[in-house]
């Protein structure tokens, strides 16, 4: 694997987080723009493009422009900054703060050791799917019963599966290097891949661990 090719993927990954978070950030000072986002069909629109943006750069990249796919994961950071500024209303700072950062050292951590471990891990793919898939059915059965330990337990087996996701994904950009694709949209698709992981981990966190204001 090209070392300059994992770097642009972590300098596309932080320009993506930091544009989530200070759109967030930006966002959440107004207390009523978040209640307009968090209200009516606003919000569904949201995770609708979020969807639509997800499943076409990811089966449209190889054919698509360069340019075309750096504009697409930056408009996704951008609304997922939207979709998250709750979260700065939510959250004491100080606990939003620290579960960042234990976000990023598990991150971090999980990233080292997909990169160091020479087991193909391509073979735990389709229990991580599996695990992806179950997490989001007792997600929508939730909707309904109000189950506050099945909130904890969904939270805990998305974090699982979300690590795990970390891991593999790194193997895969790896892989992605050493293929025909050009270096430029390796480095997009592995950011937004690995841009996927660490949100679903800080807000697993955060559902588990996160401070709330009274």
């Amino acid at each position: 694997m090209k070392v300059s090719t994992m770097s642009k993927v972590f300098l596309w990954l932080f320009i993506g987080l930091l544009i989530t978070f200070v759109t967030g950030y930006t966002v959440s000072i107004n207390e009523n723009m978040v209640i307009n986002i968090f209200s009516g069909i606003t919000r569904y629109i949201l995770i609708i493009a979020e969807l639509g943006i997800a499943i076409f750069l990811g089966a449209r990249i190889y054919k698509m422009k360069q340019s075309t796919a750096t504009c697409l994961y930056l408009l996704y950071t951008f609304l997922t900054g939207l979709t998250l500024s709750a979260i700065f209303l939510v959250y004491e700072l100080s606990s939003l703060l620290f579960i960042i950062l234990v976000a990023s050292c598990l991150f971090g951590g999980f990233a080292i050791l997909g990169k160091i471990l020479k087991v193909d891990l391509s073979k735990i793919s389709v229990f991580l799917i599996m695990g992806l898939i179950g997490s989001i059915i007792l997600g929508i059965i939730n909707l309904f019963i109000h189950s506050g330990p099945l909130y904890t337990f969904i939270s805990i087996l998305s974090l699982i599966v979300f690590l795990g996701y970390t891991c593999y994904d790194i193997q895969r950009i790896k892989a992605m290097s050493n293929s025909d694709m050009p270096e430029g949209k390796v480095a997009i698709l592995g950011a937004f891949s690995l841009f996927i992981d660490y949100i679903n981990i800080l807000i697993d966190l955060l559902n588990l661990f996160g401070n709330r204001r009274d």
